[in-house]
């Protein structure tokens, strides 16, 4: 079955009676990052990865983060896509069950526990770019305009 994360997020996908009759697949359609996530804003977290999923439309982490009471609570990082992900260097292999990270990005507008993914931190300091534009890409294309 789906994740409570899963659910909230395709129910925050469509509009209220919707039911995403016709749907081809059970992946939520895609939408523009400023509709659920704050962009104007910064979060940071920190947490062990649960799960990682590589795959279309988004790149996803889930993650269990301490607060600061000591309470143990579940966080979904969404990221870009796989294939521009593949071009900055990503790969499915790059992180594991277990693994500490900590995620930058921009917090839910709901203020529920899904942050949009603008970098992680691995635990050996190696930085990644989460985003879903190719900036080196987009550099090469402005310096032969």
């Amino acid at each position: 079955g789906r994740s409570l994360f899963e659910l909230r997020f395709e129910k925050s996908c469509y509009p209220e009676g919707h039911t995403g009759a016709g749907r081809v697949s059970e992946s939520p359609p895609h939408y523009s990052a400023a509709a659920l996530y704050a962009l104007d804003q910064d979060l940071e977290i920190e947490g062990v990865v649960t799960e990682f999923r590589f795959v279309n439309p988004h790149l996803r982490i889930y993650l269990d983060v301490t607060t600061d009471s000591g309470d143990v609570v579940e966080w979904m990082a969404e990221g870009g896509t796989p294939i521009v992900l593949t071009r900055l260097g990503w790969s499915s292999h790059d992180i594991k069950p277990g693994v500490r990270l900590r995620v930058s990005g921009n917090p839910a507008r709901d203020g529920s526990n899904l942050v949009h993914l603008v970098t992680i931190t691995l635990p050996d300091g190696t930085e990644l770019f989460g985003e879903d534009v190719d900036f080196q890409a987009v550099d090469r294309r402005r310096r032969q305009e």
